[in-house]
């Protein structure tokens, strides 16, 4: 006992622990991704910011109607290739394009893309296209893994120059993998550490007193019960530290426990099944109706031994019991894991149908069918007895006694059925 005692403390505190290594792991991405982002952004911030400094907006405007390529144009690109160089680890590119509706052209270009070179529209710049063509609006997206901004540029008239598009990668990326493998090596060494230091306090502390009461009532079972309350070394009178109170205690149940659950266990069933034919009884079938009210689809079918009390009459109750028995055995091969068969009374039964659906029933009212009449005595019988059966079906809504009532008439309407196809005595 006390090994699982143990093994349930160690796997909770190894939960734990991965528990708090993983919820530190998620911690951190969300810190780095966080902090990454800001990088990120605020070094698109400056790239847009210092192109915006050395890029006049009309001047460009003109390099692109023109496609002219002179010092001045050349002295910003360089501006622009020099500021790349100087922040290469972090910026990736710089550009500034003129949108319209066919594509884009280039006007400055820091990855080797000339004065009015195409850029065709790929799935994402299509989306946005309307935005860079107004290029009235700033914003920033992450796209594989490198944050864009774009920035627009307008001339002294408000005219359209284009767009900055500034590409900055993921700082931090080469770093936070080996930072992350060393932070968690850290936190696995520590944690193992803390569970070993736990295992072991706990085996000081509990598991060691323990283990003397085990290993002095391991040979204890339920067959030798009388052999371990015997026994002076657990069960001892004079014996009054907590093992032997435990002990004492121990002995009274163990004298009484097994009485009791087969006294327990035979008395609820007893109480809730007929003694007869061992199926369940009327104060069972009370207790559960509550239940019945509430299914989503039930089924009830109203069983009736035609002409029982003529065969007790006529051939005595022996016989009788012998139709009742059959009856129900017939019945109970119809009962399946969500069904409860019933004996109502004298000659009635009752099965009850839950979660069961219109076919199921169809199929089973068939069966009934194909079997009626179902003769319960013997051929060399002289008295005749047949079960008549009524069912109702339900589903979502209904009232269960209107149920109820609508498959005894129906059981009725069918024993009126066999008595004149049997030619049985109105008795």
């Amino acid at each position: 006992m006390s090994k699982s005692i143990q093994k349930s403390i160690t796997t909770s505190a190894l939960i734990i622990i991965a528990l708090f290594v993983v919820l530190s792991f998620v911690f951190s991405v969300l810190c780095m991704t966080f902090l990454s982002d800001k990088y990120q952004q605020s070094m698109g911030d400056t790239a847009v910011s210092f192109a915006e400094t050395v890029i006049n907006a009309d001047d460009a405007k003109e390099f692109l109607t023109t496609r002219t390529v002179n010092g001045y144009y050349k002295s910003v690109q360089e501006q622009l290739i020099d500021f790349q160089n100087k922040n290469e680890k972090f910026v990736q590119r710089i550009s500034l394009i003129n949108f319209s509706n066919s594509a884009g052209n280039y006007i400055y270009d820091t990855d080797g893309q000339e004065l009015g070179n195409r850029l065709e529209y790929d799935e994402y710049i299509s989306s946005v296209k309307t935005e860079l063509i107004n290029c009235r609006n700033a914003w920033s997206v992450h796209r594989k893994g490198a944050l864009y901004t774009f920035q627009p540029l307008r001339t002294v008239e408000d005219k359209s120059a284009g767009y900055i598009i500034v590409v900055i990668n993921e700082p931090f990326n080469s770093d936070y993998i080996l930072y992350t493998a060393i932070a968690y090596i850290v936190i696995l060494l520590a944690g193992t550490g803390l569970v070993i230091f736990f295992s072991l306090y706990m085996k000081k502390k509990l598991f060691s007193p323990i283990n003397v009461f085990i290993e002095t009532t391991k040979s204890f079972t339920g067959e030798n019960h009388k052999e371990i309350t015997d026994n002076p070394d657990i069960f001892a009178e004079s014996r009054d530290d907590e093992i032997g109170q435990l002990g004492k205690e121990l002995k009274k149940m163990l004298l009484n426990i097994n009485s009791n659950v087969e006294n327990l266990s035979k008395a609820v069933y007893d109480a809730n099944h007929d003694g007869m034919t061992q199926t369940l009884n009327k104060r069972c079938y009370q207790n559960m109706t509550p239940v019945f009210r509430k299914c989503s689809s039930i089924c009830v079918i109203y069983f009736d031994v035609n002409n029982l009390k003529l065969m007790n009459d006529t051939m005595g109750h022996e016989k009788g019991d012998m139709v009742i028995k059959r009856a129900s055995e017939y019945i109970k091969t119809f009962t399946g894991q969500k069904d409860y068969c019933f004996r109502m009374g004298g000659d009635e039964f009752l099965l009850v149908m839950t979660e069961c659906t219109f076919r199921e029933i169809d199929a089973l009212v068939e069966k009934l069918d194909s079997d009626s009449p179902f003769i319960l005595n013997r051929d060399s019988d002289p008295v005749k007895c047949a079960l008549s059966f009524g069912y109702a079906y339900a589903k979502d809504e209904y009232s269960y006694d209107e149920l109820l009532t609508e498959a005894e008439e129906n059981m009725y309407a069918k024993k009126i059925e066999l008595k004149k196809l049997l030619n049985m005595p109105e008795r």
